[in-house]
């Protein structure tokens, strides 16, 4: 019984993301410079930013790179801020990234290779 529910979320999950990758997102405004954290969702497989100063607000981009999906990792960021369409239900805002980064403390903190991305 636990292992159908596990399925039955797990493939919920992806016609979402199926679904939400069809979307095209009009981008509304811009933000820059924008100090936020990583976090991991309970599912532990989203990972969305949260801004340091408005913690009502999550972002979800599909750019975010590997090495940077690490639970609690402090970042910086340049983007566009998604609408989301009516009658669409997500976990957060979409972003678009142009640049993200973090602080070499962070870098040898998680052990990432690369302090920044840059993104067309």
């Amino acid at each position: 019984m636990k292992k159908n529910l596990v399925f039955a979320a797990a493939f919920l999950f992806f016609v979402l993301v199926i679904q939400a990758q069809g979307l095209d997102f009009s981008w509304e405004k811009k933000i820059k410079n924008v100090k936020a954290t990583v976090k991991v969702l309970e599912n532990g497989e989203l990972f969305v930013i949260v801004p340091d100063s408005n913690a009502n607000i999550r972002y979800i981009s599909q750019q975010l790179p590997e090495e940077f999906k690490k639970d609690g990792l402090k970042v910086t960021f340049t983007g566009w801020e998604g609408k989301i369409p009516p009658n669409v239900r997500m976990m957060g805002k979409p972003l678009k990234l142009e640049c993200i980064c973090v602080t070499k403390s962070e870098q040898q903190k998680f052990k990432l290779k690369k302090r920044s991305y840059t993104f067309k």
